[in-house]
């Protein structure tokens, strides 16, 4: 059996085969702190959203998210935003605190989703614009079908950073056409990313 550390929570049963890194995380989401650290993928949105359904269950007021990542998969990104926003508009406030960097999705879609945003002063930001992985041959049909989705996720997140980032549509769009965009932590204050660097 593994070991328990003996500063765990009262409400861990001691018979629980926790190991100190489950405990740890186990401690920090009782604390309202959620680190969302690595991919934007299938796995990392399940495990965040079961957090958020402890948060709810529990009737925790105020969450942080910490979050260092380097993006990913757009859906599964708004799957995200979507839960934060629900959680914020139950009453929850939520705070997200950028370490490190984070990049495309969780730049543009997973932080937006805060109602407070801040990063550390070494912070990196990476925007650009939705992209597609081809593998195989295609008909130009299921091409059109393909651009016209991308067409509607990038108008999706057009909408979510003019927003939250006090710009005009237009504006989003040059920034991100047909490049990548990096931004220091004052740089992404001023453009709007973020609320504040601490």
């Amino acid at each position: 059996m593994k070991r328990i550390p003996q500063n765990k929570p009262n409400s861990i049963n001691p018979d629980t085969a926790l190991d100190y890194p489950d405990w740890l995380q186990y401690r920090d989401l009782m604390n309202g702190i959620i680190r969302f650290y690595g991919e934007v993928d299938a796995e990392s949105v399940y495990s965040f959203l079961r957090e958020i359904d402890e948060i709810k269950r529990c009737k925790i007021s105020e969450v942080t998210l910490y979050i260092t990542s380097p993006g990913g998969d757009v859906l599964d990104a708004f799957a995200l935003y979507d839960a934060i926003r629900d959680l914020s508009s139950s009453g929850v406030k939520v705070i997200a605190i950028v370490e490190g960097w984070a990049a495309s999705a969780a730049a543009m879609i997973l932080l937006q989703a805060a109602d407070e945003r801040y990063c550390r002063p070494s912070t990196r930001f990476l925007l650009h614009e939705v992209r597609r992985w081809a593998f195989a041959e295609e008909k130009a049909s299921e091409l059109q079908d393909e651009v016209k989705e991308i067409n509607t996720l990038t108008n999706m997140i057009v909408d979510v950073l003019s927003q939250k980032c006090n710009r005009t549509k237009e504006e989003v769009k040059k920034l991100i056409e047909r490049r990548e965009v990096w931004m220091s932590a004052e740089e992404a204050k001023n453009w709007g990313l973020v609320d504040e660097v601490v």
